[in-house]
């Protein structure tokens, strides 16, 4: 791949995913900003590049680009009348600090074009990488044509020289992240140069830091930096892709945010030395032992905040149901993806917040060389639902049988069912990824919800992925169809005879359902991405983090009306 076109993916997940307005300099083919435009659509996102070439690319994928050098006046003046009088939320230089003259000069001018408050992100090589200092100590200095002696590189920078650079420009320094490669070199080149650091009196800790990296991804900002709040979260096993929807997603989000630190895990999370206390997110955990109540008491000792996330109905686990919801009365503080658990949980703990699911990044659409409509089933643990469609999958089928082909993840008895002269796909349980890669690759999806107590608690979740990956739900109205924007994107059907008109009309009329798909990804694009989600979220944890003591006191009440409860019965 093209020194223009990569996409650096430490990066792109430290730009601030809130940006209305991002300036990027040295944006190549503008690969960088498309990527960042499928989580943020609505940014502007303007580019400035050297070369005419990947310049002229780049128009296809951003929303503006200079074509021309950033350190001469009249690029700087294009720029000018481009932006108007917009200040950019954000500045990112990736492998570009290194090309400039004046590097300095550069980035004080730029602080200029950029909110109070917004942020510069830039990716830094390391010339203290430990293959320079071996090249140095052998006597060497070998240019390159990519890589950390570039021979197109006029300055050169270690973590220190680059805060000092971006502080004599006016910024704050923020955070640095460091980029690994090479992991068994790197091993080895350590052991060997080690001894000698250690003779020039330089910490381990600070030599592995400087000698391991191959670059660093550092964010500053134009102003006085905030104390950042610490996210913990302990999330379940992954399976099906709950945890990317709740937690990993939600928290990703958060993470682009230069005030927010966040470090989550599966079965347990490691929370780093010098952290101190802030919010502790509990994803689905019963708390129904001594073990994990103790723990979480030790915790909220230490000053944490305790959030509960949920988003089904808690009588679905006996757990929550045999310790009387203990896990939601003995928190802070609780978040859920709709307004019906929300109402449900508040009898519970009234602290709660929700926050509907959504889509963290836009997946791209397959290509296909055949002609097939395909029709994917692939919700978890929907056999019961299934029951909705009757026979109607069934006597579509056969009717389409030489224009679809069906795609079904997990339920394999709904597969068996299926026609053997059908066209059909079978896939186990899927790694989230992998999922929305499959769903991409369809045109119509069955999401049916019977009629069930507790189906009222679930989210559209399957449904806005069907949406930001161009297929067409052919759904139940419960849940679906309660949203208007929902109305008129899905194709809803509650009798079998329905499912099956619905199924026959949707393959057969293929400019419908490519008008639907634009509705849907449009709903999606202009409504439903995390990145519009996260300043509610933010501001809610700081309002958690600034009324601890009050939470704190309400949920050791409601702890005393358990006890004394426990002490009548």
């Amino acid at each position: 791949m093209s020194y223009f076109t990569n996409v650096n993916p430490d990066l792109l997940e430290r730009i601030p995913l809130t940006a209305r307005a991002i300036l990027e300099i040295g944006c190549g083919g503008g690969q960088l900003g498309a990527a960042y435009k499928m989580r943020n659509p609505h940014v502007f996102y303007c580019g400035v590049e050297i070369n005419s070439t990947f310049g002229s690319a780049a128009c296809n994928l951003i929303d503006q680009v200079v074509i021309g050098d950033i350190e001469q006046p009249e690029s700087l003046a294009e720029l000018d009348q481009i932006r108007g009088s917009i200040l950019f939320d954000a500045l990112i230089l990736g492998d570009v600090i290194e090309h400039l003259r004046d590097p300095w000069k550069v980035l004080a001018v730029l602080r200029g074009r950029i909110q109070p408050g917004g942020a510069v992100v830039m990716c830094v090589s390391n010339v203290a990488y430990w293959s320079i200092i071996t090249q140095l100590l052998k006597g060497r200095w070998d240019y390159t044509d990519a890589g950390l002696l570039d021979r197109t590189h006029l300055r050169f920078f270690t973590l220190e020289t680059a805060g000092e650079l971006l502080r004599r420009s006016g910024w704050q320094v923020l955070d640095a992240r460091p980029r690994h490669f090479q992991p068994e070199l790197t091993k080895s080149a350590l052991e060997t140069l080690l001894p000698v650091t250690r003779s020039l009196g330089v910490t381990d800790e600070s030599a592995q830091r400087n000698l391991s990296t191959f670059q660093w991804v550092i964010r500053a900002t134009n102003g006085p930096s905030a104390n950042p709040v610490n996210i913990a979260a302990f999330a379940l096993k992954k399976v099906a892709g709950v945890n990317e929807a709740r937690i990993d997603h939600p928290l990703m989000a958060l993470a682009s945010l230069g005030n927010f630190r966040v470090v989550w895990g599966e079965c347990g999370v490691n929370i780093p030395a010098n952290w101190s206390p802030g919010i502790f997110i509990l994803h689905r955990q019963f708390l129904n032992t001594n073990k994990l109540r103790n723990w979480v008491n030790s915790l909220i000792q230490q000053g944490w905040i305790i959030v509960s996330e949920i988003d089904d109905d808690p009588h679905l686990w006996k757990e929550f149901v045999a310790s009387d919801f203990y896990a939601y009365r003995a928190v802070h503080a609780i978040t859920v993806s709709t307004a019906p658990l929300a109402e449900m949980i508040r009898s519970w703990n009234p602290y709660v917040e929700v926050f509907p699911n959504a889509i963290f990044t836009l997946p791209e659409r397959a290509t296909r060389s055949d002609n097939r409509v395909r029709i994917f089933f692939g919700a978890l643990n929907r056999a019961p639902d299934l029951a909705v469609i009757g026979d109607g999958l069934i006597t579509a089928a056969k009717k389409l049988s030489q224009k679809i082909e069906l795609v079904i993840v997990h339920e394999r008895a709904l597969f068996d069912q299926l026609p053997a002269n059908l066209s059909k796909e079978f896939h186990p349980t899927l790694p989230y990824k992998k999922y929305l890669e499959v769903l991409s690759s369809c045109d119509i999806a069955l999401l049916p919800l019977a009629d069930r107590e507790i189906n009222r608690y679930k989210s559209d979740l399957k449904f806005i992925e069907c949406c930001a990956a161009g297929v067409i739900p052919i759904c139940s109205r419960r849940v679906y169809g309660e949203s208007t924007e929902h109305q008129t994107i899905g194709v809803f059907a509650e009798k079998p005879e329905e499912w099956q008109r619905a199924i026959v009309e949707m393959v057969n009329n293929s400019e419908e359902r490519s008008r639907r798909a634009d509705l849907g990804l449009d709903y999606v694009k202009s409504e439903r991405m995390h990145a519009y989600q996260i300043e509610r979220r933010a501001a809610w944890y700081q309002s958690l983090v600034a009324r601890r003591e009050q939470l704190e006191v309400a949920r050791r009440q409601r702890l005393a009306k358990i006890a004394n409860s426990s002490i009548k019965n």
